[in-house]
C-alpha cells in the first residue's frame, strides 16, 4: 500500500501559546502521539518559540486528516506545505512523533544546514528539511526514548511536563 508523506513548516500564533511555550509544545506532543499511534502516523515535530516544522508519514486518508486537524488548531499560522508525496517507506518509522529541540541540537549539525548566520528551517528545501529533521531524530534519540517518542502505547501516560527553571 502506498504511503504518503508530508512537510510544512508554521508560525506559533503567540496569542493563542502564550507565555509558556514549553507547557504549549508538551500538549501538542502528547497529542500527537496518541492521535498518531491511533492512526498509524509516524514522524518528527521540531518547535521553537517562532517555528514548527514537522513530517507527517502514513496512509494517505489518514496524512490528510491529520494535516486537517493541524490547519484547524489556533496554535499554528503562517501554515506552509512544503512537500506532499507518495513513498515506498517511512523514514521516520521509529516514532509516531520524534521530538526534535533546536536548543539541544549539536552545532556542526546546525552548522552544515545554516544559511548565513542563521539556522532557518523554513528556507530549507523539502530535501534538505528532511535531512535535518532524520539526523536531529538520531542525535536526540535517547532524548525522545526518555519522553516516551518510540511508540508509546495508548495506555501509557507521559508524565513529563517541560518548565522553564525559576
Amino acid at each position: 500500500m502506498p504511503l504518503t508523506r508530508l512537510i510544512y513548516v508554521s508560525r506559533p500564533h503567540a496569542e493563542r501559546i502564550g507565555s509558556d511555550f514549553l507547557a504549549a509544545w508538551d500538549d501538542i506532543l502528547l497529542a500527537s502521539r496518541r492521535n498518531n499511534e491511533r492512526d498509524a502516523i509516524t514522524g518528527a515535530l521540531v518547535a521553537a518559540p517562532r517555528l514548527f516544522a514537522q513530517v507527517l508519514e502514513g496512509r494517505r486518508a489518514a496524512v490528510s486528516e491529520t494535516f486537517a486537524r493541524i490547519c484547524r488548531d489556533a496554535r499554528h499560522e503562517r501554515i506552509e506545505i512544503l512537500e506532499v508525496r507518495e513513498i515506498e517507506e517511512r523514514r521516520f518509522g521509529s516514532w509516531t512523533m520524534a521530538f526534535c529541540d533546536l536548543a539541544g541540537i549539536p552545532d556542526d549539525l546546525a552548522r552544515r544546514f545554516r544559511h548565513g548566520r542563521d539556522l532557518d528551517l523554513a528556507a530549507l528545501s523539502p530535501a534538505a528539511l528532511l535531512r535535518f529533521l532524520e539526523e536531529a531524530a538520531r542525535v536526540q534519540a535517547a532524548d525522545n526514548a526518555i519522553l516516551g517518542a518510540p511508540r508509546p502505547r495508548i495506555d501509557m501516560a507521559d508524565e513529563i511536563v517541560f518548565r522553564t527553571a525559576s
